[in-house]
This record gives structure tokens, C-alpha cells and sequence, in this order.
């Protein structure tokens, strides 16, 4: 199966936010796309930093402020890299204002009320779009507090994948012609998971080629189904 990129609805949203947000302005601008594990967050976030020159960082369990700091600077290529939360900070700081770029922090759902301050702030002194990344809790996190929140441009949510999305990633990854019926089969057992539907593609792929087909079968994609791991 070929690693291919694949633009979904969710990506489509996710572009038009992004695209968004570059006419901020002075404005300071967060975003949040958040969604349940496997709608393709990550996948998105990952493919359009290495596309567009944006940062890139992950969020880790234990992150402290400094040691969030730090990471930045890491990817922002800074050498050397502070060991206090000051100078880390004005060193991102200095930065952004000589070459602004659009942060991307994924796993967001893991930073407290504390992380997220430090984020705003690097919102209203730097103007470059931030985009917070992760599961629904995010959400609560920054609603709960006011100045985070009413610097959130914009909201997207990543849904379940469609039949559609479905039928064109089979067909773009591994040149597999799944019928809508076929489709709906693997987006109903997968519940929407985008990274379990690509597992059920490659087996599909690989029952295809043992089997020396001329068309995928309902057999197939039913076979697929039962040898993928599913949660309760």
C-alpha cells in the first residue's frame, strides 16, 4: 500500500482554518482541532508543517513549563538552548518576530491551565497563528478560561470518516475498488477511525494479491474486518 496522503473532509476543514487564520492580522490567533484518537489529527498537523515551514511539536506526559519551552526552542532550531523559563521564552520570543511561523502543538489535551497561559502569551506578543491540537478535553480546557478562549479563532472538529473518504483512500493507497456498500462496511466496524480503516485496507491489499483477484469480494472485506484488533 503506498503512504499517500489523503484530503479528507477533515483536512479540507483543516486547511480552511488554517488559511484563516493567516489573515489574523495583529489579532492574536489560537485554534483548536480536536477529535476522538484515529480521525487523522496528527496525520493532518504532521503532513502541513513539513508542507508549509510550520513548528511542529508534541505535547509529553510531565511537561513542565520549562521543559515546554525548551521543546520549542529545539524546533525552532535554536542553539544554545536556555536553561530558564525567561530566556527560553524571549529567545522563541525573538524568534517568531524575526521569522514569524505558525506553531503546531499537538496532544494539547495533556497541557494545564498553566501551559496554556504561556501559549497565550506567545500568541499576544508574536501574532503567529497557534494551533492547539487534541482530543474534546482540550476544549474544556480553554473554555474554561476566558482570555484563552476569546483569543480561539477558530473550532474544528475532526468527524468520523465518510464511505466517501473511504472509497478514495482504497482506491488512491492501493488501487482498490471498494463499492459504497463495501466502504460503509469498514467505516461501521471501524466507528469513523481513520487509522483502523487503513489497517483494514492492507489487509484487503494483501487478500487481493494472495487470492490473485479481479475484484475485491464482500468476503474480503468481511475477512479484513474480523482479523483487526477493535476496542470495547
Amino acid at each position: 500500500m503506498k503512504n499517500i496522503f489523503v484530503h479528507t473532509q477533515n483536512v479540507k476543514n483543516f486547511i480552511a482554518a488554517m488559511k484563516e487564520s493567516e489573515n489574523a492580522g495583529k489579532d492574536p490567533a489560537l485554534l483548536a482541532f480536536v477529535g476522538q484518537a484515529g480521525r487523522g489529527k496528527t496525520s493532518a498537523a504532521k503532513f502541513f508543517a513539513a508542507q508549509n515551514g510550520w513548528v511542529y511539536v508534541r505535547a509529553l506526559t510531565g511537561w513542565t513549563e520549562l521543559w515546554m519551552l525548551q521543546d520549542l526552542c529545539f524546533e525552532l532550531k535554536l542553539d544554545p538552548i536556555p536553561y530558564r523559563k525567561k530566556p527560553a521564552f524571549e529567545a522563541i520570543v525573538k524568534a517568531l518576530r524575526k521569522n514569524p511561523q505558525t506553531l503546531v502543538m499537538d496532544e494539547a489535551d495533556k497541557m494545564g491551565e498553566v501551559l496554556l497561559d504561556w501559549v497565550r502569551d506567545l500568541a499576544d506578543i508574536t501574532y503567529v497563528p497557534i494551533a492547539l491540537v487534541g482530543e474534546r478535553q482540550l476544549v474544556r480546557k480553554m473554555q474554561k478560561e476566558r482570555r484563552i478562549w476569546s483569543r480561539t479563532l477558530r473550532l474544528v472538529e475532526f468527524e468520523p470518516i465518510t464511505t466517501m473518504d473511504i472509497m478514495f483512500f482504497a482506491k488512491q493507497a492501493a488501487d482498490l475498488a471498494l463499492s459504497a456498500q463495501q466502504a460503509e462496511v469498514l467505516r461501521e466496524s471501524s466507528e469513523g477511525d481513520f487509522r483502523l480503516v487503513a489497517r483494514d485496507v492492507r489487509r484487503i491489499e494483501e487478500l487481493y494479491a494472495v487470492n490473485k483477484a479481479d475484484r475485491v469480494t464482500d468476503e474480503m472485506v468481511k475477512t479484513a474486518v474480523k482479523m483487526g484488533l477493535r476496542g470495547k
